[in-house]
């Protein structure tokens, strides 16, 4: 067998004897599905992911008008089922962990020990088992519109006791919150099976374990996967509608890493839009990672997740009732490390781009926050963040007028963050010196938070601010540093199953052995 799938003469000559029927009617039979559908799937990614970039691959083509229900239910059957039960384990795992560490004995005990562990090794993950699902469901979001609808359903089976039909009959309901007083006795049951039959909520709550472990390589890459999924989804009209349905709420708890500052522990939340939990994931995700290993891919596909929905939202006018000032204070803490990071993140990467996504996502608020901000006071503290912070907007624009000036490559780059800067600055130049004044006329140089917001009342109709075009969107396509990572990520798939292939017939291994080998 060879790493790299597009170089297998067997795949070539399963491109000329299309198999993909076969595979839709095992994901479409409940039977076939029960037995061979995580098979099916493996095999169905590895497929799909033939010389995808070089030449026109018949998989994606017919899976791209796949239009048959039974067969998208199937598929979406099956990811889910495997996703929840990563998910369940985790969550007895971390329960486990949990009770050992509950005693102050266990506790001390657990601490000594660390001392002598790798971090990495110590570290609750859910590796990269299941990295074929999840670029499985990848190219079934990225190529049929089709099979968004299977995300805004909750999936179950039913089947005959008697066995007097064959087949089991799929049911797609829709899904509707339960109440807290029906919720199963057993925790682990009660926290997770109400998210399982929806395939968005599970995958969330999956992508929560998945962003932690950023430690290893694997990890990266799982983690980059997940949000490549979500960047996908959030693209999509119907998924987003979905997404922020008022009357479709999940309780949909996500894992958060330990920091000094918070309890540790899993908190069932009240029934929200899925929306909600999305953003929330991406606030814990920026919150979490600002490190000397700084994963960058990471950071744009998360900021890009929040400007897609954002730019939905104002198209529709959709007022949802979040917090935003959670996503405020996350970006703002994200500027203000990258700033005093500078030494050593700018020789390795291009930070300025993914400042200006940052700068640009509090213009999109500050252009058209009140088409879509859920009420008048959400708009004022937004300009009541950006004042409250406003040196983090000062060492920024400070720091990007350095490399303009000089013969830096990324002269270009800071250009347009400086450009993109113009409103924010506005702001903070505008309301200053308003702010100062009332403080000294009044002789109160410690002003709250109430006196600072009326301030900004009084001194909006004065504040000029200037039209930027584009904000409300953004290009749909895949970024050439993603071809290089798919490819990398089909050839460990490839070695991850292959190396768990138990072959006790030699015969039959040594003819597996001459397929490899035919020219």
């Amino acid at each position: 067998a060879v790493d790299n799938v597009s170089s297998n003469t067997f795949l070539e000559y399963l491109m000329m004897f299309n198999l993909f029927d076969t595979l839709a009617q095992v994901l479409a039979n409940p039977v076939l599905r029960e037995r061979h559908g995580y098979e099916a799937v493996i095999m169905l990614c590895i497929l799909l992911n033939y010389r995808k970039n070089e030449s026109v691959n018949p998989y994606l083509m017919k899976l791209s008008l796949l239009d048959d229900e039974l067969a998208l239910n199937g598929l979406g059957l099956v990811i889910s089922n495997i996703l929840s039960t990563s998910n369940r384990n985790y969550y007895l795992q971390k329960s486990k962990e949990l009770a050992i560490t509950s005693s102050l004995l266990s506790s001390l005990t657990t601490f000594v020990g660390s001392m002598f562990v790798s971090n990495e090794d110590d570290l609750l993950s859910v590796s990269s088992e299941n990295d074929a699902v999840l670029l499985a469901l990848y190219e079934a979001v990225l190529t049929n519109r089709s099979f968004f609808t299977v995300l805004s359903h909750v999936m179950t089976h039913e089947k005959d006791i008697n066995r007097k039909i064959k087949d089991e009959t799929l049911l797609i309901e829709r899904s509707v919150p339960v109440p807290e007083d029906k919720l199963p006795d057993d925790q682990s049951r009660s926290i997770d099976e109400e998210q399982s039959r929806n395939l968005m909520a599970t995958l969330l709550r999956y992508s929560s374990i998945a962003i932690q472990d950023t430690k290893t390589e694997h990890g990266i890459n799982t983690a980059r996967l997940c949000l490549s999924i979500l960047s996908c989804i959030t693209e999509d009209q119907y998924a987003n509608s979905f997404l922020h349905d008022a009357n479709m709420t999940f309780s949909v708890p996500i894992y958060k890493l330990n920091l000094y500052h918070r309890k540790v522990g899993l908190e069932v939340p009240l029934p929200r839009p899925l929306a909600c939990v999305l953003l929330d994931l991406m606030v814990e995700f920026t919150v979490t990672h600002m490190m000397k290993r700084f994963p960058i891919h990471l950071y744009q596909k998360c900021v890009g997740i929040i400007h897609r929905c954002l730019c939905y939202q104002k198209k529709c006018r959709i007022r949802l009732q979040y917090c935003w000032k959670s996503v405020w204070t996350s970006l703002m803490h994200l500027l203000k490390f990258i700033v005093s990071s500078e030494s050593f993140l700018i020789p390795k990467y291009d930070v300025f781009d993914l400042c200006t996504q940052v700068i640009n996502i509090f213009n999109l608020f500050i252009t058209y926050g009140d088409t879509f901000l859920p009420t008048p006071t959400a708009y004022d503290d937004l300009y009541y963040e950006i004042i409250r912070v406003h040196q983090i907007f000062d060492n920024l624009y400070t720091m990007a007028l350095r490399y303009i000036s000089s013969e830096s490559e990324l002269r270009v780059s800071a250009s347009k963050l400086t450009s993109c800067l113009v409103n924010v600055r506005a702001i903070i130049h505008h309301f200053s010196p308003k702010i100062n004044s009332w403080s000294q006329k009044n002789n109160k140089f410690s002003l709250s938070e109430e006196e600072v917001l009326t301030i900004l009342r009084e001194n909006y109709d004065t504040l000029t601010l200037k039209l930027m075009d584009g904000l409300d969107s953004y290009v749909k396509r895949v970024a050439s540093s993603d071809f290089s990572f798919f490819t990398q990520m089909v050839r460990s798939i490839t070695n991850r199953v292959r190396s768990k292939l138990d072959i006790s017939n030699l015969e039959q291994r040594s003819v597996l052995e001459e397929f490899s080998s035919i020219k």
